[in-house]
């Protein structure tokens, strides 16, 4: 629980300055009237409420200019700096969650107008070298994505900040489908402010996020003021996809066709009465999004019953499977008293306790990787593992030994690179004792089928803790075992 002291600084360093009101539009905009009106110019440009709603102070506003496009003129506003990532990708496209394609980093084609004026939406579908796909939202300002300082959002500076393609790359929120299969990421409509903040993706710090309270949080003291607040579904709902109906409580409905091979969509709308007072993360008076599929077919977002669920189908449903068997493959294993640059393991279980699988994976970092003894495991790949969606990992059982604080299971991390069949493979696993003992190990593949929605499996992380979870799920076994060993440590 913060403090008042410690919340109030935080919000001194996030509120936009109060203490000078917006200038008048008088004082704004007649060097762009004049220009509007001299001969062969466009028409005057409508004027735009959006930053009249938000503090942006005035020499953003100052250094506006036309912009000719679709909806009369826009106002430009000053670029600021990008939107820093909290996790930096890996310089090696080949390994972690990779790169970003590059032919991926440009918009879709869809813009969307926001209900108060303004930069318009837009979206991108970013794939990344390793397989991922992620979702990335925001304001248009000369085909780039980005966040407008306004509100309690980049100090509110009034300048309009990029987002890295990198801001969106994150395990939970990237499935793993490969280069070449559709996506199925469907998104219910959700609350968040008009700077578009939110939408830049989950690889964002905390002191980097809005700092304000959209419905559902309590972290900042302050609710995001409701003319701040907008209503927006962003999705992928597979080439098979034909018409979104949309539907919103006591007002109007309208249709909108998904865009390219992935089915995306964008539908950006006026926050529903009330929303910032709501704890509720899906505050009543929230849209309700019908799909029809090509064969007549349809369901709902958010679905009211299980009958009319959105599921994926057809190619973005096949998402593959690693074997159930394979041959028996020689491993080789070693004890390495002090080993640098280790992983910190999935699963560490300690005797005595259920299975912990608290323990997740993300991109790795300085601060989680650690030094000491470890097993160094080596062997030849019998299957490629060619994206983040397939890996190899590694189980150990140790020998109980009095005195020592063997932990009863450990299983590593997944393999975080790219591996060709054939390959000749090493996983360092760190250990959690030096004490004289003995492990029972196995290395075995595991896979992820990396559709996403409720019928999703999960990051690949999830699915190997659940299988040493208990429940009905967990069942170790359920990975193909490329080969066994035995591990002395002296």
């Amino acid at each position: 629980m913060s403090s008042f002291a410690a919340i109030e600084r935080r919000l001194r360093g996030a509120r936009p300055a109060d203490h000078v009101p917006p200038p008048p539009l008088s004082s704004v905009l007649p060097a762009i009237q004049r220009a509007a009106q001299e001969p062969g110019s466009a028409s005057m440009p409508r004027e735009r409420r959006w930053w009249q709603r938000t503090r942006i102070i005035a020499p953003a506003i100052a250094a506006a200019v036309v912009l000719a496009g679709a909806g009369g003129g826009a106002l430009l506003l000053q670029r600021g700096s990008p939107l820093p990532a909290a996790y930096v990708v890996p310089a090696n496209p080949e390994t972690g969650l990779g790169q970003p394609e590059a032919a991926s980093l440009t918009p879709l084609s869809v813009r969307v107008a926001d209900p108060e004026g303004g930069p318009p939406w837009g979206m991108r579908v970013i794939r990344t070298t390793r397989g991922l796909v992620c979702l990335q939202g925001g304001r248009l300002q000369n085909g780039q994505l980005g966040g407008l300082g306004s509100g309690y959002a980049f100090d509110g500076d009034g300048r309009f900040h990029p987002f890295l393609a990198e801001d969106a790359i994150a395990t939970d929120a990237c499935p793993a489908v490969g280069a070449e299969r559709p996506a199925f990421l469907p998104g219910s409509p959700m609350i968040v402010t008009a700077n578009a903040l939110p939408l830049a993706g989950e690889n964002v710090a905390p002191g980097d996020r809005v700092h304000c309270d959209l419905p559902g949080e309590d972290d900042w003291g302050v609710r995001c003021p409701q003319s701040e607040l907008r209503q927006v579904a962003m999705g992928l709902l597979g080439p098979d996809a034909s018409s979104i109906g949309v539907s919103v409580p006591g007002g109007s409905s309208f249709t909108v066709k998904p865009v390219g091979r992935d089915g995306a969509y964008l539908i950006v709308l006026p926050a529903p009465a009330n929303a910032n007072a709501s704890m509720n993360s899906g505050p009543a008076g929230r849209a309700v999004l019908t799909i029809t599929y090509n064969d007549g077919s349809q369901c709902q977002i958010p679905y009211s019953a299980s009958g009319h669920q959105c599921r994926a189908r057809g190619a973005e449903a096949e998402g593959g499977a690693a074997p159930t068997s394979l041959p028996d493959t020689p491993v080789g294993a070693e004890y390495v008293l002090s080993a640098s640059h280790l992983e910190n393991n999935l699963i560490a279980d300690e005797r005595g306790t259920g299975p912990n699988t608290s323990s997740a994976f993300k991109p790795a970092s300085e601060s989680e990787e650690s030094s000491g003894p470890a097993a160094a495991i080596t062997f030849t790949a019998p299957i490629a593992a060619p994206n983040a969606s397939t890996a190899y990992v590694v189980e150990l059982r140790p020998r109980e030994v009095p005195g020592c604080a063997t932990p009863s299971l450990i299983v590593s991390q997944p393999s975080s690179h790219d591996i060709t069949a054939g390959q000749r493979v090493k996983l360092m696993v760190p250990l959690e004792s030096t004490c004289a003992t003995s492990y029972a190990g196995r290395v075995f593949i595991a896979h992820s089928s990396g559709v996403g929605g409720e019928q999703g499996e999960g990051p690949l992380y999830e699915v190997i803790a659940a299988q040493f979870g208990p429940g009905e799920r967990g069942n170790p076994l359920k990975f193909a075992t490329v080969g066994r060993f035995q591990l002395v440590v002296p």
